[in-house]
C-alpha cells in the first residue's frame, strides 16, 4: 500500500513539474524573441543568432537576461530573469531583453565590456570542452563592404 501511495505521488509531483515547464515554454513562445539581432559596432556588425543559442545550445533567456546578482562563493552571480518578471515587465510597457530597462543608458564602453565577458567566457569555456565556437574578433565581427557610388557621366 505504502508502495502504491509513494507511486501516486512521484506521479503528480512528475505530471506537475512538465506541466509547469510547458506553462513556461508557452508563456516565452509569446514574446516577440528575433531569430537573429544584429548590433553595429565599430569593428564590424555583429549577428547574435538567438535560435542557436535557446533552441540549439539549450539556453534559457535567463541564461543571458538577468533580474538581479547574488553573492555565491564569493562571486556575484546573476539570478536569472523569471517569465512573471518578463510578464511584469512587458504589462508597464517596457521591454524586458533591453539593458537600459534596468540599468539605464550604458555607455558604448560598458557594453563591450559586458558583451565579450559574457560572450567570450561561455565560447572560451565550451571550446575548451572540444565545441567549435567563434573565440576571434573575425569570427564575429564582420566589416561591410563599402560601396562607391558610379558618379554620373562617367
Amino acid at each position: 500500500m505504502k508502495k502504491l501511495v509513494f507511486l501516486l505521488l512521484g506521479g503528480l509531483l512528475v505530471s506537475w513539474g512538465g506541466w509547469s515547464l510547458a506553462e513556461e515554454k508557452k508563456a516565452l513562445t509569446e514574446l516577440k524573441v528575433p531569430v537573429v539581432k544584429e548590433y553595429e559596432v565599430k569593428m564590424g556588425k555583429v549577428a547574435f543568432p538567438h535560435a542557436r543559442h535557446f533552441l540549439d545550445a539549450g539556453y534559457s533567456c535567463g541564461t543571458c537576461h538577468h533580474e538581479k546578482k547574488s553573492k555565491v562563493d564569493g562571486k556575484m552571480v546573476p539570478t536569472p530573469m523569471s517569465v512573471e518578471k518578463v510578464k511584469a515587465l512587458y504589462a508597464e510597457g517596457k521591454s524586458p531583453f533591453q539593458c537600459k530597462t534596468c540599468h539605464g543608458d550604458l555607455k558604448k564602453a560598458q557594453f563591450k565590456k559586458l558583451f565579450h565577458s559574457n560572450c567570450l567566457s561561455c565560447h572560451k569555456a565550451m571550446k575548451a570542452e572540444g565545441k567549435k565556437l567563434p573565440t576571434k574578433c573575425r569570427d564575429c565581427h564582420v566589416k561591410t563592404k563599402k560601396v562607391r557610388k558610379a558618379v554620373e557621366g562617367c
